[in-house]
């Protein structure tokens, strides 16, 4: 029986990953390399930094054949499975709110849950008061559809290109114009083609 080790403090968490990783004879590079992370996140997780980000971190556990354990049961529905989850709605909430910074991360996690799920998820128009997140939304269903090999639901040819470039990051903090030019440079096509920036490593995190 396989001993359960609690892991309460990043640097318990990042001790961990290094034995593992050595066990397995592994470099840091190599490991980085497998799970789709850079060797600097590597570096950083095994020195127990507090800000390591959560689905990066799951993903070397993966690789490394390790997983978390709750006292708590996992729930289930919407709150777990983001296929489940009623993205018109939740956009919906979060900009009448004006949540934008968590707004974008949620882009980002629509991506991904349609991309896992094999289709856009959303296949209706969210309905959006503002136009610039209608676009973003139906720039990434575009995208998500196009590297799906499939057609685009239909709602999102009735979403307008924004008469400005426009970059959601925006919403909540200043963007030097270096930063700008790169993640115009970075953006799928589908975006851009209405006039929405978001670079692509952003949102194809599947």
């Amino acid at each position: 029986m396989t001993p359960e080790t609690s892991i309460d403090t990043p640097a318990a968490a990042g001790a961990i990953i290094r034995s593992r990783r050595q066990e397995r004879g592994l470099s840091q590079q190599s490991l980085a390399e497998a799970a789709g992370v850079s060797r600097k996140f590597i570096v950083d997780l095994e020195a127990g930094h507090e800000r390591a980000e959560l689905g990066k971190t799951m993903a070397v556990l993966h690789t490394l054949g390790l997983s978390l354990t709750a006292t708590h049961a996992i729930p289930g529905g919407s709150d777990y499975d983001p296929a489940q989850r009623d993205y018109a709605e939740t956009f919906t909430q979060l900009i009448n709110s004006r949540d934008f910074e968590f707004a974008i991360k949620m882009l980002a996690d629509y991506a991904t849950a349609s991309l896992k799920a094999g289709r856009p998820l959303l296949q209706r128009s969210p309905r959006l008061k503002e136009p610039h997140w209608s676009a973003a939304l139906a720039g990434i269903t575009n995208y998500t559809a196009h590297r799906l090999g499939q057609p685009p639901p239909s709602w999102t040819k009735r979403i307008k290109t924004l008469n400005e470039a426009w970059i959601p990051a925006e919403s909540y903090r200043s963007i030097r114009e270096p930063m700008k030019q790169l993640i115009m440079s970075e953006t799928p096509a589908e975006l851009a083609a209405l006039n929405v920036f978001i670079r692509e490593r952003s949102l194809a995190t599947a």
